[in-house]
């Protein structure tokens, strides 16, 4: 099978395929095998670029006898907007649907809702509670609390076996709540348009 492409199409499939590598790797810390024959397709697609003259996108590494995207070109394309959007977007809806989730869990203490219809009326209501929230106030109220501690009981006071009684000791003091700085400043991150509710099933 051959498919020819013009130039311009050939810009925009190189852009599709930055997408795609960029999903594929980017968050990668060790091999995947499993992405073994997704990464040698890439490079035998960027080879089949770069020898058609793509050499404004797509760099060679002879010492590596590797083939990667030009930095400067990866800047000035759009793929690199359409990253960001997601990335953001993704961000927000991943945020608030898991804390939705938790709440519902320490709600019902781990059992889950009664059907289905109910699992949404929660959710939807723990939902737009976070949306509104963000949207005000992006993440500057978001923070980390320790859990409180538990008071220390006192000791009961023995008789000694002698004539004497040994004095009771005082309970030591409570521990104090401890709040942990940790509140994220927002950075590029943008707070969420209000969107219409997204539910996960139970």
């Amino acid at each position: 099978m051959q498919i020819k492409f013009t130039k311009p199409e050939m810009e925009k499939l190189l852009e599709l395929l930055n997408i795609a590598e960029w999903v594929l790797t980017s968050e990668d810390v060790d091999e995947d095998e499993r992405k073994e024959p997704y990464l040698k397709l890439l490079q035998r697609l960027y080879h089949e670029a770069y020898e058609g003259g793509m050499t404004k996108e797509i760099v060679y590494d002879k010492a590596a006898n590797d083939y990667y995207f030009n930095e400067d070109w990866e800047e000035e394309v759009q793929a690199r907007d359409f990253i960001e959007e997601y990335e953001d977007a993704s961000f927000w809806d991943e945020l608030v649907f898991r804390l939705a989730d938790r709440d519902i869990d320490r709600k019902m203490n781990g059992k889950p809702p009664k059907n289905f219809e109910e699992h949404v009326a929660m959710f939807t209501k723990i939902q737009s509670k976070y949306e509104e929230e963000f949207e005000k106030n992006n993440l500057e109220n978001l923070e980390i609390v320790a859990p409180k501690a538990k008071p220390a009981k006192a000791e009961k006071n023995t008789k000694a076996s002698s004539a004497k009684k040994t004095a009771p000791k005082k309970a030591s003091p409570a521990g104090k709540t401890v709040k942990a700085s940790a509140t994220k400043k927002a950075s590029p991150k943008k707070a969420p348009a209000k969107k219409t509710a997204k539910t996960k099933k139970a």
